[in-house]
């Protein structure tokens, strides 16, 4: 992303409300101060997977979510979840919940309003079909958005999701140095952590992550946990 994209963006989220834009959520000294309390506490980090459900890698990420009580928030593909339906519901009875990520991974860089209104409209409605419940979430794919895409998401009452912190998890190929990217991870609490449920990876990671900030008292929460 370039210096002026990173820098416009940077702009917008600490501008804008977490119900429009967010890149990370708020810190433990923000948490506090809205709770009326101070002193220490459990720092949050958030754990988002896109591009899936995955028929084989995404059922085994949410056995080992489930043994180990960690929620995420899983952006989900609208053709991936028309054709795996089961998974979709899965998810969010197994307490995680979903979020939109365009029907086909279209970059909305450029989109026109129809192809827009295609790609989210139409994987909103899905989704919602498929849980019963609101899905306002959304995540652009690579993080790309015009203005004009994001006044519209905004106007049909999306929250746009982004990251604080890219594991790169679909550039490796192997638990090793899935390892050491954890190892160089420090944590704030706010974090949005970008992974994605296609591939083993993602898995090892999130057993690194879970084996490491075990030990630092810190959480994982969902992003609607951040917004409200």
């Amino acid at each position: 992303m370039g210096f002026l994209r990173q820098t416009a963006k940077r702009i917008a989220t600490m501008a804008l409300p977490r119900r429009m834009l967010i890149e990370r959520g708020p810190s433990f000294g923000e948490r506090a101060f809205i709770a009326g309390r101070s002193g220490r506490g459990a720092a949050d980090i958030a754990l988002t997977f896109d591009d899936g459900p995955h028929p084989e890698h995404t059922p085994r990420l949410l056995d080992w979510l489930a043994e180990h009580e960690v929620h995420a928030t899983f952006f989900v593909l609208g053709n991936m979840a028309r054709s795996r339906p089961d998974l979709v519901r899965r998810i969010v009875a197994d307490g995680h919940e979903i979020g939109n990520h365009t029907y086909t991974h279209v970059s909305l860089e450029h989109a026109s309003p129809p192809l827009l209104r295609a790609e989210v409209g139409t994987t909103r409605a899905l989704l919602e079909d498929l849980t019963g419940s609101p899905c306002p979430l959304f995540r652009p794919p690579w993080g790309k958005v015009s203005a004009r895409a994001l006044l519209q998401l905004w106007s049909d009452e999306h929250t746009v999701v982004l990251w604080s912190d890219d594991t790169r998890d679909y550039a490796v190929w192997s638990p090793e140095v899935a390892t050491a990217w954890c190892a160089r991870y420090r944590p704030r609490s706010g974090d949005i952590l970008l992974l994605h449920d296609t591939s083993f990876i993602a898995r090892a990671l999130v057993c690194e992550l879970v084996e490491r900030l075990g030990r630092q008292n810190l959480r994982f929460s969902r992003i609607s946990q951040y917004i409200a």
